[in-house]
């Protein structure tokens, strides 16, 4: 029995050291870093550029791992406040500030204007995503817009004209009546339509209606102008079929992955245009050779739209930490951007590049040509990043915003009931919050503070100071309505 013991016990041993000699970082002879992001050509691409890149700057030669199967957030999180999480994290929609509350992220803040690497090298309206209470936590490897791809095949396909570059929601309507009617006529059971879907969000920008007031220190869903946003949605999507519902477009899907599916839609042309980030294009060029165009989402006045960026942080237990700073400082090189603009995964992070020549006409892709030229310029002229209050986490308010408009869509609750229920649900999540971390009360009363002095202001027809104003969507549109004093030159 000792015998079969310490055999056993051998074998283990055995076992344990060839996994430890056999991971990576033991086999290779330079450092390695690991990334916890998607396995995909860009990213590969982007880690040759960076061993490149290392040579150029006479820095020592490093290695990066990708580590694809735990990107998930909720890996990330387990790991991170396990101390064993990637050295390179990509950070998505929300995920910043719940992994920043845990500590797991390291502050780059200094070293990042020091390097080059800071936020005035990128868009402004993007910081949000990278950076917590001014300091900052990453940077980004992309910025992206959102825009309606146009299917110019389509179009041509049932004789009906594109549409305009920039449009309210009544043209949307109107155009895409026509267009269903066209693509869809009486005793055909083949559906084609006109959109896959349209974020909220840009719709109540339009009508100058944010998810939260100026300080977000209240949930402002209860708003009549985001009633409106809900039948328009309702009419749209159920009674005149301009965009599937949820289970239209599963029941398309092949594999039941509705998402997965709008892609290839769109191509087959079931869908005249889909609402999605410049960064689809990764997902559209293999399908085929075909006449792409992009216009700004429909509002109902307020020109808009969605821009953001997928950031890359730093963990703060990093086994190679002054490494994986020089991986963020390499994102802001030109390097780096360049294959941004080559490959369209969305804007470059450095704003110059999205210019290039590189980027709005990339050889071999001119179908795309007129497409790309129209993401910069909503990028520069009408791109606004998500707002995103303090004292809620971004992923349980949009989890809230998302089921009661799905409530809407399939009759369960009125648009004026479902406009209640979100912000009664939102505003209670920020009363969590503060009850949970007693240290932001200091920081919230004094937010209430600044929101009332605004509304005196507005209400006397009194500017309003710029400083005052912390949701990014109410600083552009105050600024365009020319409701802001003066600011003082960059």
């Amino acid at each position: 029995m000792k015998r079969v013991f310490l055999l056993s016990l051998l074998g283990l041993l055995v076992a344990t050291g060839a996994l430890h000699w056999t991971r990576p970082e033991n086999r290779s002879p330079v450092p390695v870093l690991h990334w916890m992001t998607q396995n995909d050509p860009v990213k590969r691409e982007t880690i040759a550029l960076f061993r490149q890149w290392l040579v150029d700057q006479g820095l020592p030669p490093a290695e990066v791992q990708i580590d694809h199967s735990n990107q998930d957030v909720t890996k990330k999180l387990v790991q991170g406040v396990s101390g064993v999480g990637g050295d390179l994290i990509d950070l998505y929609f929300s995920e910043l500030e719940m992994m920043q509350a845990t500590g797991m992220l390291a502050d780059v803040t200094d070293e990042a204007v020091r390097a080059g690497y800071g936020p005035g090298t990128t868009y402004a309206a993007v910081r949000s995503d990278f950076m917590v209470a001014g300091r900052q936590y990453g940077y980004p490897r992309n910025v992206d817009v959102t825009m309606c791809w146009v299917n110019r095949d389509t179009f041509a396909r049932y004789g009906q004209p594109e549409p305009p570059a920039r449009w309210d929601w009544d043209e949307f309507e109107a155009r895409g009546k026509r267009f269903v009617a066209a693509a869809n006529p009486p005793g055909t059971r083949r559906r084609v339509y006109y959109l896959n879907r349209v974020w909220p969000y840009v719709l109540r920008r339009g009508l100058g209606l944010s998810t939260y007031n100026e300080t977000m220190t209240r949930c402002t869903l209860d708003d009549p102008r985001n009633v409106e946003v809900l039948r328009r949605l309702y009419r749209w999507t159920v009674e005149e079929r301009l965009m599937p519902t949820t289970a239209d477009q599963a029941a398309m899907a092949a594999d039941g992955t509705a998402f997965d599916s709008s892609f290839g839609l769109f191509a087959a042309g079931r869908f005249a245009m889909v609402y999605e980030g410049l960064w689809a294009l990764i997902r559209l060029r293999p399908l085929g050779d075909f006449q792409l165009g992009a216009v700004e989402p429909f509002t109902g006045g307020f020109p808009n739209t969605e821009l953001g960026s997928g950031a890359v942080a730093v963990y703060r237990g990093a086994k190679h930490p002054e490494l994986a700073r020089q991986f963020l400082r390499f994102l802001a090189s030109e390097p780096f951007s360049l294959l941004v603009a080559r490959s369209g995964d969305s804007l470059p992070p450095l704003p110059a590049y999205a210019e290039h020549p590189a980027f709005l006409q990339p050889p071999g892709f001119a179908g795309d040509w007129g497409a790309k030229a129209a993401f910069a310029r909503a990028g520069r002229e009408i791109g606004i990043a998500t707002s995103k209050s303090p004292y809620a986490l971004p992923r349980v308010v949009f989890l809230i915003d998302n089921q009661t408009i799905e409530a809407v869509l399939a009759g369960r609750l009125t648009p004026a009931a479902a406009a209640r229920e979100a912000a009664q649900r939102i505003n209670a999540e920020l009363a969590l919050t503060l009850r949970q971390d007693p240290a932001l009360r200091r920081q919230y009363d004094a937010a209430c503070e600044r929101q009332r002095q605004i509304d005196a202001r507005r209400a006397a027809g009194r500017p309003v100071p710029a400083a005052w104003i912390s949701d990014p969507f109410h600083l552009a549109y105050y600024r365009a309505q020319g409701w802001l004093e003066p600011e003082a030159a960059p």
